[in-house]
């Protein structure tokens, strides 16, 4: 015959405290993480918040920590303490990058006007590179340089959004932005052959070699691409960036200009019948 020993089933006062101690335990572990969770959310878009309103790397290390600190000590949700990221950041009210600095609008104006100028130098190098002094100007072109002067009117209003937007409205919104770039583009492929008129090609290759180039030389004189780190409170920037950051600044200051320049090369030597 079988026994079990009393202590198999042991239901007395104590250790029916310490199941239920255990179990308070556990659960204040598991809202312990899903708080940590939630702080780190909080943080990384209040950080992305203060970056698209153009606050400083050490401005932005200060206010994040002021805010990690305080929700570690009060032990309280970043939502119910400060609200939303965006609107937190925005109360603040934290010194930003000065003008004379550069900007998000300066860097995008600066590229999308060297986009222009390396389309348009492309297309302009093809009938010289053939012996032709005229570029013939077809429906295409024109529809193409539109779109890219309409792009670079919207890209500084759509990059917030797109920062802002979770992974399936991002998906959305680029569907919708192929819905209406669709009528064009089926006018183009329609009619977009037609010519509409002949211009001479040299002048609108060394225009167009004008656009691509001054944009990496006003950011240079400017110092509008420079680093802006994070910098925790009492810590110091390095004085001076490393190499693989200048190295890194430098190719995308002149990356344009790079590609543009290995094209109109390949584009003379390379061309049918030479």
């Amino acid at each position: 015959m079988m026994t079990s020993n009393p202590r198999d089933h042991d239901s007395s006062p104590a250790a029916s405290g310490s199941a239920e101690a255990d179990a308070r335990a556990a659960g204040i572990r598991l809202a312990d993480t899903a708080r940590e969770a939630d702080t780190a959310a909080w943080l990384e878009q209040f950080t992305i918040e203060l970056r698209l309103l153009d606050v400083p790397g050490d401005a932005i290390g200060d206010a994040v920590a002021s805010a990690r600190e305080f929700l570690a000590d009060s032990g309280a949700r970043a939502d119910e303490s400060f609200g939303s990221p965006k609107s937190y950041a925005a109360e603040l009210d934290l010194p930003t990058v000065p003008l004379s600095q550069g900007s998000k609008g300066d860097l995008l104006l600066n590229s999308g006007i060297g986009a222009i100028g390396l389309v348009t130098l492309a297309q302009a190098v093809l009938p010289l590179a053939g012996g032709d002094d005229l570029l013939v100007v077809k429906v295409w072109m024109l529809f193409s340089l539109a779109g890219m002067i309409l792009a670079l009117a919207l890209v500084p209003r759509l990059i917030p959004v797109l920062v802002r937007a979770r992974p399936a409205r991002v998906w959305l919104i680029a569907l919708g932005l192929m819905i209406v770039g669709g009528g064009p583009f089926a006018l183009i492929v329609w009619q977009g052959q037609a010519v509409l008129f002949n211009v001479p090609a040299l002048p609108i290759a060394i225009g167009a070699g004008i656009l691509l180039i001054a944009p990496p030389i006003w950011n240079e004189v400017h110092h509008t691409l420079r680093p802006d780190p994070i910098v925790e409170p009492g810590a110091e920037p390095d004085p001076r960036p490393s190499l693989k950051v200048r190295l890194s600044i430098i190719t995308i200051n002149w990356m344009l200009v790079f590609y543009g320049a290995i094209s109109v090369v390949l584009t003379f030597a390379l061309y049918p019948g030479k």
